[in-house]
């Protein structure tokens, strides 16, 4: 697995300090969201915007997050090679560059309209996993770099570590037989403890990502939804 593809995976380190910045921006303290009551699923699409397109970016990985009540159980890698839609076309450009003529997961993200993107990437993937899609985010690398900066140092699994994300995967990945999965969870639990433990911290990664949701490198469909989500079970006890 080369770098890109370790950031992409660690971009599900912002999920939780992405939705913590709407309510930074717009402090909707006591709003509802159909996010805490029974049974969903939030698709979060890692977006590589390295690759030129009009829109996002490419979509690298993603995964289906299930909440029960508003509580994370368990995710759902979901590795966007040969993942296509059932109906809707590969833009013309792509074409022209050797891709096929059903839409891949990959180019989901391809036009400028991204509320337009996230309705693809939902219906390839309900339609390739046969899993309901009930809101989805869209993060890109330049997001992870930007709020990972701002965590500072984190403690994971009792470690006090300066390594980037790409770093910790890496080394729990590869060095110390960690699985993927449980490398990423790692992180995002380290990250939520930093914010959770140090307001000036907390405060610091709330504007990283308040400025990168600004910038259009974190998105989300149902904004409110995610405020009342948050607003409702707090930081820590997403986890």
């Amino acid at each position: 697995m080369d770098r890109r593809k370790r950031l992409l995976i660690a971009i599900l380190v912002v999920v939780i300090i992405g939705l913590v910045a709407i309510i930074a921006g717009a402090l909707f303290i006591g709003n509802q969201s159909d996010l805490v009551k029974g049974d969903k699923n939030i698709l979060v699409c890692a977006i590589d915007e390295g690759e030129d397109r009009p829109g996002m970016g490419a979509c690298d990985m993603a995964f289906i997050i299930n909440l029960e009540n508003g509580v994370i159980k368990n995710y759902t890698p979901v590795y966007p090679g040969g993942l296509t839609h059932p109906t809707a076309s590969e833009p013309q450009e792509a074409q022209q560059q050797g891709a096929g003529s059903s839409l891949l997961l990959h180019d989901a993200f391809w036009d400028a309209d991204n509320n337009k993107g996230m309705q693809l990437a939902k219906e390839i993937v309900e339609y390739q996993t046969n899993e309901s899609v009930d809101s989805v985010i869209a993060i890109n690398s330049e997001a992870l770099d930007a709020i990972l900066s701002a965590a500072g140092p984190l403690k994971v699994n009792g470690k006090l570590t300066n390594a980037s994300g790409i770093d910790i995967i890496r080394e729990e990945d590869w060095g110390n037989g960690v699985s993927r999965g449980d490398a990423v969870i790692s992180i995002v639990k380290a990250a939520a403890n930093a914010a959770a433990s140090n307001p000036n911290t907390k405060s610091a990664m709330i504007n990283a990502a308040i400025d990168q949701y600004s910038k259009g490198n974190i998105i989300m469909d149902n904004e409110g939804d995610f405020v009342g989500l948050i607003a409702s079970k707090g930081l820590g006890s997403i986890f």
